[in-house]
């Protein structure tokens, strides 16, 4: 059972807003007591639409009224019989009258009435339906932002708590010739000798390409490992670098790295020194 799937289907909200059959009642009643995500999804439908309800009234569109009372065509009230002047009595001939009975058909008021209250409610669910739809994508959209948000906060907290830490050496690799806009900021901690990474501006690479740290010790590159292909806004955790490193460097390699540093390729360089 792809629980998610009967969530997003919409019969949770047609169950709430009374429009899904006794079948779909009894499946809904049953499902929530099975699984218990759905019940808490539709005890959360059932919050979000009395909050809504709330919060944010809405009339009915105009239109409404006119479109029920066109369904209520009610049939014209019967006209009076005439009466026919009294004939004279024929002396000689007695006239013939038809004494059958004439057959009308009309619909009862109550039964009009009854289809217009259907139609209200029909219409009136599917507009109640249309506006919780609309709230559901509102407030999912609001959550993403949130998300969002969130996650942009703990980023730059954590890199404010790298800047401060007395523990850790600031080493700004600039770019070179090759890529001047570059600029990565390494944080080198004195005590546990963790390489720390914070991109500020690289180029994108192609799929079958990867950025490689290295660290420059003893005058002979040193493999710090590669870098994760999306890192915007991360700090990315290296290898623990030699006491002696005298300056970091980043290339381009193939993807997975290379044992020895494309040097045609270094796009950023600092001295740790």
């Amino acid at each position: 059972m792809n629980t998610i799937e009967y969530i997003n289907s919409g019969i949770l909200e047609e169950y709430l807003l009374g429009t899904a059959s006794p079948q779909e009642k009894q499946e809904v009643e049953c499902m929530s007591k099975i699984y218990p995500e759905i019940k808490t999804e539709l005890t959360q439908l059932e919050i979000a639409l009395e909050q809504y309800a709330q919060l944010q009234p809405k009339t009915p569109p105009v239109h409404l009224k006119d479109k029920i009372f066109a369904q209520m065509q009610f049939a014209e009230p019967a006209a009076p019989e005439q009466e026919l002047p009294e004939e004279k009595e024929d002396q000689t001939e007695a006239k013939q009258i038809d004494f059958r009975p004439v057959v009308t058909k009309s619909t009862p008021l109550w039964s009009q009435i009854s289809v217009a209250a259907s139609v209200l409610l029909a219409v009136v669910a599917g507009w109640s339906v249309w506006q919780l739809s609309q709230y559901k994508s509102q407030t999912q959209q609001l959550t993403a932002e949130v998300a969002t948000a969130k996650q942009n906060a703990n980023y730059s907290e954590a890199l404010t708590a790298m800047y401060q830490s007395p523990d850790n050496k600031v080493i700004r690799l600039k770019g070179v010739e090759k890529s001047p806009e570059s600029a990565v900021v390494a944080f080198w901690n004195q005590k546990t000798r963790e390489v720390t990474l914070n991109v500020q501006s690289l180029p994108t690479l192609a799929a079958d390409k990867q950025y490689q740290l290295w660290a420059i010790v003893g005058g002979k590159p040193v493999d710090m490992g590669m870098l994760d292909k999306d890192f915007a806004k991360k700090i990315i955790k290296m290898k623990i670098a030699d006491g002696g490193a005298a300056a970091f460097a980043i290339t381009v390699e193939k993807d997975g790295g290379s044992p020895t540093p494309t040097l045609d390729d270094m796009m950023v360089m600092g001295a740790a020194i």
